[in-house]
Order: C-alpha cells, then sequence, then structure tokens
C-alpha cells in the first residue's frame, strides 16, 4: 500500500470512529503554545490600554502649546473635544471602553466595575461637556450647552451605541444564564450592568435635554470612581499576598504601588468634590484649571496601576481568581486542585504550569 492510500486508510478509520480530523492546511498546536500565545495577546491589550492615555494626554497637550491661543488655556480636558484635538479624545476614550470589557477582573466588584466602566467610556467620548464647562467658551448669543450643530451627531452615535448595548447585553445574559459554573456575583454584576443600561436608555430618549447637558459628567465621574475602586481591590489583594508570604518580595512591591495609586486617587476625588461645592455655591478661591489637573492626575494614576497589574499578572495574564470558568481539559492537565496556569513564563515565552496558593 502506498504512502496516501495509508494516510487515506488511516483517515477514514478515524472518522468512522468519530475521532475529529483537521484541515490539511492547518497546524495543530499544543495546549501550551496556544496557552503563551494567549498571554501574550493579554499582555499586549494591557499595555495598549496604557498607550492610549498616553496619546490622549499627548493630543492635548500638544494643543496646550501650539494650538491657537483660545485652546491653550482651557480648564478640562473635556473641553478639547471642540479643538483639533478631538479625532484622539473620541477615539481613545473608545477604545479603552472596548479594552475595559474585554479585559477579565477578579470575581465580584472587580470585573463588573470594568465592566460597567468600559460602558461609560464611549457615552464620555460622544457627548462633548457643554460649552462653558472647563473654559470652552459659550456660543456667542450666550448658549453655555452643547452647540446644536453638535447635536446630530451625538444622537448618531449614542444610537449606534445603544444598539450595539442592547447586543452586547444579550450575548452577555446567553453565556452567564448559559453556563452552569456562573457565580452568583457574576449574575448580580450582568444584572447591575443590564438595569444601568435600560436607565441610561431611558434617560436619552425621555429628557434629551438634560441628557445632553449631564451625561458627560454622569459617565466620567462614575468611570473614574470605579477606576478607583478597582485600584484599592488589588492593594488589598496584593497586601494579603504579602501577610501570607506569597512571592513576598514582589507583593511587597505592588502592595505599596496599588496603595499609593488607590489612596491619590481617593485624594484626587476628594479635593474635586470641594472644589465642585466651592465652585457651585460661588465661594471663589478654586486654582484656575483644577479640572485639568484632576483629570491629569487621575489619567495618570490610572495609567500607573494599569501598568503594574501587567506585570503582577505577567506571566498568567489574569489575577488569582479572575471571573473565568477554566477548561476541563486545562484542569485535568494541570491536576487536581491545581490551576492550568502558574506565576513562571518558561523557555520562549511558555507558561510553564504551577501551583498557585
Amino acid at each position: 500500500m502506498t504512502t496516501s492510500r495509508r494516510e487515506t486508510a488511516m483517515s477514514e478509520t478515524n472518522h468512522a470512529a468519530g475521532a475529529p480530523s483537521a484541515p490539511a492546511d492547518r497546524t495543530i498546536t499544543s495546549p501550551s503554545v496556544r496557552a503563551s500565545a494567549a498571554v501574550r495577546t493579554y499582555r499586549y491589550l494591557r499595555l495598549s490600554l496604557v498607550g492610549l492615555v498616553l496619546l490622549l494626554l499627548l493630543a492635548v497637550w500638544l494643543e496646550r502649546l501650539t494650538g491657537e491661543a483660545a485652546n491653550r488655556r482651557l480648564g478640562s480636558i473635556s473641553a478639547y473635544y471642540y479643538t483639533p484635538a478631538r479625532s484622539v479624545f473620541v477615539g481613545a476614550l473608545v477604545a479603552i471602553g472596548i479594552s475595559l470589557v474585554a479585559i477579565v477582573g477578579r470575581r465580584g466588584f472587580e470585573d463588573t466595575a470594568l465592566n460597567i466602566a468600559g460602558m461609560l467610556a464611549p457615552v464620555v467620548a460622544f457627548v462633548p461637556t457643554p460649552r462653558g464647562a472647563g473654559g470652552a467658551p459659550c456660543d456667542p448669543d450666550g448658549r453655555c450647552s452643547v452647540p446644536p450643530e453638535f447635536v446630530p451627531a451625538v444622537v448618531n452615535n449614542i444610537k449606534s451605541l445603544i444598539a450595539l448595548g442592547v447586543a452586547g447585553v444579550a450575548l452577555g445574559a446567553y453565556v452567564v444564564l448559559r453556563r452552569r459554573e456562573s457565580s452568583r456575583a457574576t449574575r448580580i454584576g450582568l444584572a447591575l450592568a443590564a438595569g444601568l443600561f435600560v436607565a441610561f436608555v431611558a434617560w436619552f430618549g425621555l429628557a434629551r435635554d438634560s441628557f445632553l447637558d449631564v451625561a458627560h459628567f454622569g459617565a466620567a465621574v462614575p468611570l473614574f470612581a470605579l477606576v478607583t475602586g478597582v485600584a484599592y481591590v488589588n492593594a488589598r489583594k496584593a497586601r494579603a499576598r504579602r501577610d501570607h508570604g506569597v512571592n513576598a518580595t514582589g507583593a511587597k512591591t505592588y502592595t505599596a504601588v496599588y496603595g499609593v495609586v488607590a489612596g491619590v486617587m481617593t485624594m484626587t476625588f476628594a479635593v474635586a468634590i470641594v472644589l465642585a461645592v466651592m465652585d457651585q455655591l460661588g465661594w471663589g478661591g478654586t486654582p484656575d484649571e483644577w479640572v485639568l489637573w484632576v483629570e491629569v492626575v487621575l489619567l495618570l494614576s490610572f495609567a500607573t496601576f494599569w501598568v503594574t497589574q501587567t506585570f503582577d499578572f505577567w506571566a498568567d495574564g489574569l489575577p488569582e481568581d479572575a471571573s473565568v470558568t477554566p477548561a476541563p481539559a486545562a484542569t485535568a492537565a494541570a491536576g487536581p486542585g491545581r490551576p492550568a496556569t502558574g506565576r513562571g513564563p518558561g523557555p520562549g515565552g511558555d507558561v510553564t504550569p504551577a501551583p498557585r496558593p
């Protein structure tokens, strides 16, 4: 029997036995290689998120340094929507939102917070801050709101976002409810995200003027608050690893960085609330451009946190208790009581399975 006939016979035997056959033009890689590729992809996604934050800050700062005189002293990053920095502002925030939804956090608050923050980021991008806020000049007739010429774009973008949101929530519900292993925290997170989405749609449809005036701030403030909460959770988890002697040297470093980032973001929020109240009451005495500097501090803190967490979970790509369900094959390969990923990278960047506490 020739080689080709032997291969044909073996293929027919495997097919008859129910064994899956691979396409001739497809290379089958080992699970370890696939895992390594997945982890590297995850790293690049996380680092790209940091790059998007820096891109946004660079676009704003270039406009402040080289743009028209009227654009050099705007009091907030959001006010640069009305400048040549608009394309980067919108594009970066949309990409950041998608990335936050795609990245998996720990079960419970962290994963839910990242998903909701990801839902809010495009709203911050699509609904501009009203004229008059952050130093953006009001219209010649004195109106300090979203200019009428921008409203059709806002409506179009938000309707598109709602259509995508319906599909996203439906898909999330299908996956979570179909999967028996879904935790109670995951189901609560889905219900919370769906409820907020319904409220958002109702606000847009029933109170359009209020939506145009407030939606930008109504999305930006909780977006930063949720990221601050995620930083706090990571500080607490790193402290627990340190106290239990897990990777003691690295845990001390990560505990310190997470703690500083969470502290800076919390203090910045507190200062921003005080200054906002002073402005609303007309007390005066608030620094010029204070909103801009609050946003800069929060964005840089966010980037610092994201870089730190990326290196903290460099080998695995995910936190130790991420909101995922391991595949049965991966669990079996790792052995009873042992997850399929470890902390140490193997040769060539492959992930070497290792027990985790």
